[in-house]
C-alpha cells in the first residue's frame, strides 16, 4: 500500500496560485486578508486535504491557540448557552476550548486557573466566578488576558460581559405590580456575586418605589440551583403571609419552588405567581410555560469570546464592559392574584 503524501501549505500556494505569505496568513486567521481571498484558500485547503499542524503554528506564532473556559455549574442548562456562544468564536478561530467546571467553589476556580496558566492557553473567559480574593487577583494579574461573564469587581476595571440586571429586575416586579401582586417574594442568588447583588438592589428599590411589602420576609437568600428553589418555596409557603408572587433569580430555583407549591396543592398562577430568569429550553416546555426573565447568554459568551481574542492580538489595560439588554417572556406563571389574597394585604 503507498503511503499518501502529506499536503502542504506550499500545495495549497500552487494550486491557489497565490502567494505563500497570503495563503499563511489567510489559514493563521489574519484580519487583513481579504474575504474572497481567505474563502478561496480555505476552499483550495479543503479539496486537497490540508491540514495545519498546529505545533508548528503555535512555534511560530508563539501562540497555544487554546482557550480555557470556567463556569460555575456545569449541571445548570444555562451554562450550556454560554459555552456554545464561546465556543461559536473559538472555532472560528481555529483554536481548541478547554471547559473546567468550578461548582462555585473558589478553591476549585484557583486549581483550573493555575493548571490554565501552567498550559500557557492564550486567554480565559470566566462565566460567574470568584474575582475579588487576593489569591484570584494574583492569578488574574499574572498575563493571561481574561474576560469576566455575569460576575464583576467593584475594584478592579476588568474586560467585562453582562447582562442588565436592573432593567430585567424592574421589568418583573412592574409586570408582578400590574397584575395587581403586592407580596412579592425574591429569591436571590449568591450574594458573592455581582449580579445576584446587582438584583437584589433593584428588587429592594423597586418594591419601595412600588410599595410592595417591605418586609424582610419577602426575601430569601439562595443559590441559582434546583435545590435551592425547593427550600425557597418550603420557606415561602410556611409564612403567616406568604408572598402572592415569587420572583427566583434563576429558572431552576423558580422550578423547584413551582415544585414546592404543587406539591402542598397550589395552583400556578391561580394560588401562587412564579417568575425566572434565564429562559432556558425547559421554560417554554407546555408543562412548565414559565413567564421569565430572557438573558442574551449564547450572545454574551460570543461577546466575550470577541473581546478575548481582540485582548489577545491588542493587550489594554484599560477594561472594557459590555452589557446586553434583557427581555420580559410573559407566559402561563403569571397572572392577577386572588381576590383573598389581594383583600388581606399587609406589609
Amino acid at each position: 500500500m503507498v503511503e499518501r503524501k502529506k499536503v502542504t501549505i506550499k500545495d495549497v500556494a500552487k494550486a491557489s496560485g497565490l502567494a505563500l505569505s497570503t495563503v499563511s496568513n489567510a489559514l493563521s486567521g489574519k484580519q487583513y486578508v481579504r474575504d474572497e481571498t481567505r474563502e478561496l484558500v480555505n476552499e483550495t485547503a479543503r479539496k486537497l486535504g490540508y491540514r495545519a499542524s498546529t505545533v508548528a503554528r503555535a512555534l511560530r506564532m508563539q501562540r497555544s491557540f487554546t482557550i480555557g473556559v470556567l463556569i460555575s455549574d456545569v449541571a445548570n442548562p444555562s451554562s450550556a448557552d454560554f459555552v456554545r456562544g464561546v465556543e461559536d468564536v473559538v472555532t472560528r478561530e481555529k483554536c481548541t476550548m478547554l471547559l473546567c467546571n468550578t461548582d462555585e467553589d473558589e478553591e476549585r476556580q484557583i486549581l483550573h486557573m493555575q493548571t490554565l496558566h501552567d498550559r500557557q492557553v492564550d486567554g480565559m473567559v470566566l462565566i460567574s466566578q470568584h474575582c475579588d480574593s487576593p489569591r484570584v487577583r494574583a492569578l488574574l494579574d499574572a498575563g493571561t488576558p481574561y474576560v469576566l461573564v455575569q460576575r464583576r469587581s467593584p475594584k478592579w476595571k476588568d474586560d467585562y460581559v453582562g447582562s442588565d440586571n436592573e432593567e430585567g429586575l424592574a421589568e418583573a416586579i412592574r409586570h408582578a405590580h400590574a397584575l395587581g401582586h403586592r407580596r412579592v417574594g425574591f429569591v436571590t442568588g449568591p450574594l458573592e456575586s455581582s449580579s445576584a447583588r446587582e438584583r437584589l438592589e433593584t428588587f429592594r428599590q423597586e418594591s419601595l418605589r412600588l410599595r410592595l411589602s417591605q418586609s424582610r420576609s419577602m426575601i430569601f437568600q439562595g443559590r441559582y440551583t434546583f435545590d435551592s428553589g425547593l427550600e425557597a418555596g418550603r420557606y415561602f409557603t410556611e409564612l403567616k403571609n406568604r408572598p402572592t408572587c415569587i420572583l427566583a433569580s434563576s429558572d431552576m430555583n423558580a422550578l423547584g419552588v413551582m415544585q414546592v407549591a404543587l406539591d402542598q396543592g397550589l395552583r400556578i398562577p391561580g394560588d401562587l405567581s412564579v417568575i425566572g430568569l434565564d429562559d432556558i429550553v425547559l421554560a417554554n416546555l407546555k408543562t412548565i410555560n414559565l413567564t421569565t426573565i430572557q438573558l442574551q447568554k449564547r450572545d454574551m459568551g460570543a461577546a466575550a469570546a470577541e473581546l478575548l481574542m481582540k485582548r489577545i492580538r491588542q493587550p489594554s489595560k484599560t477594561g472594557k464592559q459590555i452589557i446586553l439588554p434583557t427581555r420580559l417572556i410573559v407566559r402561563g406563571t403569571t397572572a392577577p392574584p386572588a381576590a383573598a389574597d389581594m383583600s388581606t394585604y399587609t406589609d
